[in-house]
């Protein structure tokens, strides 16, 4: 009988066992995404009918970069994603600092004996031992994954940043040149008339009239493709940050700042804040420290250690007292394993993961060298055309204005003068244009903003 009651409960507990199988399932990738897509849209849609029923009643909104940058990197899923990531790799740390749980182990149970009331029983627990500083050295090593991780993330963060930053301030651009735009085509319409009228009364030729007209349908032209690229840019920063591309907004920012900017930091200190803050070189760190952590951990493996250590307990009739505690332990010996191989691949990855840092050094110093001469050349450049185009531009309108007004030179010279007077002006905030790339360029090289130069020069540092 007593038999019959351990078969039975032998076969429920591998019953039980059987019901907590885990069921894997199967997640559909299109159906699921396009869940996520509809989902997204259903979000934006009553925030889109509010603008569409009352863009023409509501004030425009203002937005400022750094609105714009905190609203992009909220919505950025690939952002959100990588963070994920790196939380996981935080996770994965703490999972890494743990030692093998200890083993209960139960053997030479036999059911005849336990039916007669006198079984031999074997108990032990048995422990594997880690060798020294193999879990320090992994924690090390999942440490080294989880800054991977992060940097990958602030990687993208900062190319996210760098985007908002450069729509935001093309946009603001774009709205000085197409007002400089307008009046360059303003000016050649203008004259484009007056050649007309000097056509009609024989005082020019109608070649001079056709060019005028073809110079003024360019200038239209080029004001109209400036608005073109102004709706492309405004419609790819609300949607970094979530708006919707026919919301009005009005962003805040000043394009046309007084000339000359602020002074550009020296080049090492730009290298200097470079190497801190460019996530390239945290990721090529972190790649060495897991080196080191692997390098430990296959070095320990080339050294005696114990297998397993078991203290345990034997059950049977003969046996009284403290007689029949027992203990066993095992000794891995590496004689045909050395292990030769590993340490090998984990110096080698060592060696490697310094090289490429070393790399990755070399490759920013190059960078942000380069981008530190296109700002110069690119501000010598305004300078160079603010002191002495423009002056000259200046005068020679002014002039004609004075001449125009005494009679003393026709019509048509004087709104030539006045068309060069501002396709100078169109030529300057092109110039600036560059500036303000090669800024942005330089921001990106450095991995965030610009240091504050060590001269007298207190203003805030180029944006």
């Amino acid at each position: 009988m007593g038999r019959v009651r351990l078969a039975a409960g032998l076969t429920a507990l591998a019953g039980l066992s059987l019901t907590a199988c885990f069921t894997p399932g199967r997640t559909a990738g299109p159906e699921r995404a396009i869940a996520i897509y509809r989902e997204a849209r259903g979000r934006g849609a009553p925030r889109r009918a509010a603008g569409a029923a009352g863009a023409s009643e509501a004030a425009p909104r203002a937005l400022g970069v750094e609105e714009a940058v905190a609203m992009a990197r909220e919505r950025s899923a690939r952002l959100g994603a990588l963070e994920a990531r790196a939380a996981m790799g935080a996770a994965e740390v703490e999972a890494a600092d743990r030692y093998e749980n200890p083993e209960l182990r139960v053997s030479q149970l036999r059911l005849d004996q336990v039916a007669d009331g006198a079984p031999e029983v074997r108990t032990a627990i048995r422990v594997t031992p880690s060798r020294p500083g193999e879990v320090d050295a992994e924690v090390a090593e999942a440490r080294a994954v989880e800054a991977e991780a992060r940097a990958e993330a602030r990687a993208e963060a900062l190319s996210l940043e760098a985007d908002v930053r450069w729509l935001f301030d093309d946009i603001l651009l774009l709205d000085a040149e197409i007002a400089a735009a307008d009046a360059v085509a303003s000016a050649r319409q203008r004259l484009a008339t007056k050649m007309r009228a000097g056509l009609a009364a024989a005082e020019v030729t109608a070649i001079d009239e056709a060019m005028a007209e073809l110079a003024a349908a360019e200038a239209a032209q080029d004001s109209a493709e400036q608005r073109g690229r102004l709706q492309e840019a405004r419609s790819a920063l609300l949607d970094l940050t979530g708006l919707d591309p026919g919301a009005q907004v009005r962003l805040v920012g000043e394009p046309a700042a007084a000339w000359p900017p602020p002074e550009l930091p020296p080049e090492e200190a730009l290298i200097e804040a470079a190497l801190r803050s460019r996530p390239e070189i945290k990721l090529a760190a972190a790649r060495i420290d897991a080196a080191d952590a692997r390098g430990h951990i296959e070095r320990a493996k080339r050294w005696p250690w114990l297998s397993f250590v078991e203290l345990g307990y034997d059950f049977a009739p003969g046996i009284e007292g403290a007689l029949g505690w027992t203990f066993q332990a095992g000794v891995e010996l590496p004689i045909f394993d050395t292990n030769r191989g590993g340490v090998r691949v984990a110096d080698a990855a060592r060696a490697e993961a310094k090289r490429a840092l070393s790399a990755e050094v070399e490759l920013v110093v190059r960078e942000v060298r380069g981008r530190l001469r296109e700002a110069r050349a690119a501000a010598a450049l305004v300078t160079e055309l603010q002191r002495r185009a423009v002056p000259a531009a200046e005068r020679a309108a002014a002039a004609a204005r004075r001449a125009l007004e005494g009679r003393e030179v026709d019509a048509i010279r004087a709104l030539t003068i006045d068309e060069r007077r501002v396709g100078v002006e169109l030529r300057l905030l092109d110039l600036r244009r560059r500036y303000r790339t090669a800024i942005a360029e330089l921001r990106r090289a450095v991995g965030g903003p610009l240091p504050v130069a060590p001269s007298g020069d207190r203003r805030a540092p180029p944006p």
